[in-house]
């Protein structure tokens, strides 16, 4: 069991070599939270700036990334900033529909919009989550009390009485977090409706909400993770649920999200992100170039040859069956339908954290170098003349 404030990887400092996803081995914690409800700054070069998950809301594109900074397109096409209540580092973004959407960040900030991203409001802070989390497993904690109390089998009782250490454990964490402050990152959001979204995180964290974002409601015992690996995607389709994470952790859910299966997993490496293709096809990758793609929802895999060691971060299916999957070092991987793979490096070298298809053979990163575009609008050389890369 680990302590739920070290974290390491998750400053933006880090960003540069991990991406915003939490590793283990610092414990240096962060007690300034003026960034939690300090207002984001404006900037004119916030295009140029770090950015790391951008998604539709079926009409435009919205990007975000480092200290509350968020980017819509207009409907001219043009890059504006959006409000924002917070200057945390924004670590992704979703859409239910063209106005309602949800973002998520450091030390526990959840943020919406409910007009289609031209502003955002928090909804739950850090401090806000201790409380939730505290609460869950207190409640927990009087549940297998008693559920002991009552059993006879010592077989039982033995697992019962693990699971309450493991809470009463998860409360002394958090009553360290509420000296320390809060540290646990948000990772990613899936939003399903105007009502209903899931949250996820470092440590194990999940959460979900049915009424808008209103309450959020503590759910991470639905998964079989009693290490409290990080969270680092979640993605559906259809009743089809699947996260991935720390560990090479791996879960699905066949009635969205209400039961949760923890998988073989093809790889104990982190696994960073995922995507479905066109076929329902599950993608999967992260650590050290590993990637891999599974026909039968996750039961088995097959290795893709991606003849890459970087860091893979985030993909995409197109049109023509083509997965586009970008990683560190300018990296974006082409694997056409019979598995070959095309390996492409956009000129400024940048981490790259997220990718969308603009239209046939064009696409948009996001990174550290913020927007970049595919085809790149400037060489190698260009790149390098530049302080924050190639567009």
């Amino acid at each position: 069991m680990r302590s739920s404030f070290a974290l390491s990887g998750l400053l933006l400092g880090a960003f540069f070599s991990t991406a915003v996803y939490a590793q283990d081995g610092d414990t240096t914690t962060n007690t300034d939270y003026e960034v939690i409800s300090a207002p984001a700054l404006s900037s004119d070069e916030i295009q140029s700036e770090v950015l790391i998950e951008i998604a539709s809301n079926g009409q435009q594109l919205v990007a975000v990334g480092a200290h509350g900074n968020v980017i819509r397109q207009d409907s001219n096409g043009n890059w504006v900033q959006a409000d924002v209540d917070s200057s945390v580092l924004i670590t992704s973004v979703d859409f239910a529909n063209a106005e309602k959407g949800w973002a998520t960040g450091h030390h526990g900030v959840i943020l919406t919009t409910e007009d289609g991203g031209q502003s955002w409001t928090r909804q739950l802070d850090g401090f806000q989550l201790m409380a939730l989390e505290k609460a869950f497993y207190q409640t927990k904690v009087s549940a297998l009390q008693a559920q002991i109390k009552e059993e006879e089998d010592p077989e039982v009782i033995g697992e019962l009485e693990w699971q309450l250490e493991e809470a009463q454990f998860q409360i002394s964490n958090i009553e360290v977090a509420e000296e320390e402050g809060p540290s646990k990152p948000f990772l990613d959001i899936l939003a399903l409706n105007g009502q209903t979204a899931f949250a996820i995180g470092a440590y194990g964290t999940f959460l979900k909400t049915t009424d808008g974002g209103a309450n959020w409601q503590v759910i991470s015992d639905k998964l079989d993770n009693p290490g409290g690996y990080h969270l680092n995607a979640i993605i559906a389709r259809g009743d089809d649920f699947f996260i991935v994470g720390e560990a090479g952790l791996l879960f699905s859910s066949d009635d969205k999200g209400e039961n949760w299966t923890r998988l073989e997993s093809p790889y104990r490496g982190s696994l960073f992100g995922a995507h479905l293709d066109n076929a329902d096809n599950l993608w999967i990758y992260g650590l050290r170039g590993n990637a891999y793609v599974s026909s039968d929802k996750g039961q088995s895999f097959e290795q893709i040859e991606t003849g890459t060691g970087v860091n893979l971060s985030a993909g995409v299916a197109t049109e023509s069956g083509d997965q586009l999957i970008v990683g560190h070092s300018g990296t974006i991987l082409k694997v056409d339908t019979d598995l070959n793979v095309e390996a492409l490096r956009h000129p400024s070298g940048s981490v790259m954290t997220d990718i969308v298809v603009v239209s046939d053979g064009k696409w948009l990163m996001t990174g550290r170098s913020g927007l970049l575009h595919w085809p790149a609008k400037v060489t190698e050389d260009e790149a390098l003349a530049s302080q924050q890369g190639a567009q």
